[in-house]
């Protein structure tokens, strides 16, 4: 027996959208609806609208204020083929925080390579440097010495190696944002037949002035040979 309206006339099919007046209006707007359109009707989302827009503003103002210059700046690209036991940078005018360097050299004998720094055209052969170096996991160092060691070139073997550094210049460690001591890291790489690993961490007591000058020597005498490559922060 089929279902009826309250009376005897059973309920006939129908289509909502063919009869407006049993409710196709607002099935076909319903339908024509996208999910978006559909969602702000039910749900209020002006502050999340207000919100996005703030975000995409400011992330706007951060992008525009970057810096368009590089983040590192090549300040010396210098070669010496020989002729003397330092290889020697000086006038360099840096005052940023950090840099950068590598070094691709050789000695004309067996030697010890060492690091000072200087400023105003003078190295500082004081005994204010610190450091520590490992060479395959076995470690030595100095306090209060007058060098940064950094390798010792294996008897008998090549020669050849290769050094990249980083340093801290004038940026504090206690964020205080004044100078402090200059402390850095080293790794170097010795080319031999059984290639030897150093890895080196100094520091030097020098915060009153900006470094202008940084000297690689061979600590026996040694002629040095190679090409010095430093970059500085941008900041």
């Amino acid at each position: 027996m089929p279902f009826s309206g309250g009376g005897n006339t059973p309920l006939t099919n129908h289509v909502h959208d063919n009869n407006p007046g049993e409710g196709g209006a607002l099935s076909t707007t319903l339908t024509l609806m996208g999910p978006d359109v559909l969602y702000s009707l039910i749900t209020d989302n002006t502050a999340q609208v207000n919100a996005n827009t703030a975000n995409i503003a400011a992330n706007t103002a951060a992008i525009a204020a970057l810096p368009t210059s590089t983040a590192w700046t090549r300040i010396v690209n210098q070669t010496q083929t020989g002729g003397s036991s330092n290889f020697n940078v000086t006038g360099l005018t840096s005052t940023k925080k950090y840099l950068m360097f590598n070094f691709a050299g050789s000695f004309g004998g067996g030697d010890r390579l060492r690091l000072r720094f200087g400023t105003g055209g003078s190295i500082d052969t004081g005994n204010n440097y610190d450091w520590r170096s490992g060479r395959n996991g076995s470690y030595s160092g100095g306090s209060s010495d007058d060098k940064i060691e950094i390798m010792t070139a294996t008897s008998g073997g090549n020669d050849d190696f290769f050094v990249s550094g980083f340093m801290q210049l004038n940026a504090a460690s206690d964020g205080s944002g004044t100078a402090n001591t200059r402390l850095g890291n080293i790794t170097t790489n010795q080319n031999d037949s059984t290639p030897d690993v150093y890895l080196t961490s100094f520091e030097w007591n020098n915060s009153a002035t900006p470094i202008t000058d940084i000297r690689f020597y061979a600590g026996s005498g040694n002629d040095i040979r190679g090409t010095l490559n430093i970059w500085e922060s941008q900041d």
